[in-house]
């Protein structure tokens, strides 16, 4: 059976088109440097809204940057968390854009080529640079062009380069590059919030050092406080700072000038997502309208579309499982379907996001009145033993008052008015659901 894996998607589910635009226009509209983060947690569309900010910004996938439609701006993709076990992970990002400018150049109209002369020099500085940042350990390819290597030779390695040098350097060569001091280049790192800390502020130093230039935008997609958790870890072993958290945050501050938080999806959003999915796995439609009929009421999803697809998952092997079992829903002793679909749901939510609450209705199917229970009135249970398997588990609701919760997080409990409106749920309604 078919089933979604985790790629990032490539098309706008999500409905972001305002919010990419509103950053595609900070892109075009900054002095750079700059540097700019899209922030959301895990599994909320990072990596997808900097897939769609670089269609928007080029008309192309960042797969696809060598059919790049906008001559003004030039990008390079690049995913930290590859080169987390780099001594120097900013060297693993100059040699990509270093590999760029090749492509970049090949790619640009006869008129705008660089000669083979100059996209050489360009190369070379890019060289140098490598040599500086990996200490010494990278050296230098010029010996195919003898008079050219003889010039970078005399002129950059008989007195090691300052900063201020190597400064210069690339934003020389970034500019013979562009070919056009109007022209951007716009680096998109993903995953930063992935990599370990000493990683982190080692790719961080790396780009403050050699890409603060006036012609570089750099675009991170980052879970901000994991990012700045992994700072203040990095910072406190580094320099030992007892009050690394606001040095932390101050540092990301100095990186990242503009902080575009991900919008955080309403519950319309959530559903036309879910159903999309589900649409997409050749599922049988009318569970599917059920289904959607079920989530239009009860406000059930995580904000988060890792989550929702893995929701997905789990929804499309008990339906179809509940093909090949039988084409009579009767069976199964349902009397009312809109029942049956609110009752499919409430199992795939705690299968999926509630472990300890699944194994408890493994054992004991009956216990789903006691998640009732819980359901209508949970902080008054917090002491009851009886319901131990729901101690983890954050409620956001008490009754009628709605509690502050993460949207995002899966362990926040969203039953709460489905299994009130259900009231109670019989063995012979649930058990059958429990063994797909």
């Amino acid at each position: 059976m078919h089933n979604h894996n985790d790629n990032a998607a490539e098309v706008d589910y999500l409905d972001q088109a305002a919010f990419i635009s509103q950053i595609s226009d900070a892109i075009k509209n900054s002095i750079p440097p700059k540097g700019i983060a899209i922030n959301g947690y895990w599994g909320t569309g990072k990596t997808s809204a900097l897939i769609l900010l670089h269609k928007k910004l080029t008309g192309v996938l960042p797969t696809e940057s060598y059919k790049n439609e906008n001559k003004e701006i030039m990008t390079v993709w690049f995913e930290a968390w590859r080169y987390q076990n780099e001594t120097q992970p900013i060297v693993a990002l100059l040699q990509e854009i270093r590999k760029n400018f090749t492509i970049w150049n090949s790619f640009l109209d006869k008129s705008e080529k660089l000669s083979g002369i100059l996209l050489q020099g360009v190369i070379g500085a890019f060289d140098e640079v490598l040599k500086n940042a990996s200490g010494g350990f990278m050296s230098p390819s010029l010996g195919k062009i003898p008079k050219i290597a003889e010039k970078w030779e005399k002129d950059h390695y008989e007195t090691p380069l300052t900063s201020q040098d190597l400064t210069k350097l690339m934003e020389e060569a970034i500019e013979k590059a562009l070919g056009n001091n109007e022209r951007k280049l716009v680096i998109f790192i993903d995953d930063l919030d992935r990599c370990m800390p000493e990683t982190a502020l080692k790719l961080l130093e790396g780009i403050k050092l050699y890409l603060n230039l006036k012609q570089c935008i750099i675009v991170f997609g980052m879970d901000q406080r994991q990012i700045e958790n992994s700072l203040h870890i990095a910072l406190k072993i580094k320099d030992n700072l007892n009050d690394s958290d606001d040095h932390a945050r101050e540092y990301l501050e100095k990186i990242c000038q503009d902080i575009f938080h991900l919008p955080i999806i309403d519950q319309t959003k959530k559903k036309n997502y879910l159903i999309s999915l589900l649409r997409d796995l050749e599922l049988n439609d009318y569970h599917i309208d059920e289904l959607e009929k079920c989530l239009n009421v009860f406000d059930c999803l995580p904000a988060n579309p890792r989550k929702i697809k893995s929701l997905a998952n789990r929804l499309a092997f008990m339906l179809k499982r509940l093909e090949n079992l039988t084409s009579d829903i009767n069976k199964f002793h349902i009397q009312n379907l809109n029942r049956f679909h609110g009752i499919l749901i409430c199992v795939a939510i705690i299968y999926t996001f509630h472990r300890r609450l699944n194994e408890q209705l493994a054992k004991n199917p009956i216990y789903i009145n006691h998640v009732i229970i819980f359901a209508r009135k949970p902080l008054s249970n917090i002491s009851d033993k009886m319901f131990e398997p729901m101690a983890t588990i954050k409620p956001s609701m008490n009754e009628d008052t709605e509690l502050p919760t993460n949207p995002s997080d899966s362990n926040v409990f969203r039953l709460h008015a489905l299994l009130i409106e259900l009231d109670t749920i019989s063995i012979d309604e649930i058990k059958p659901l429990l063994n797909l």
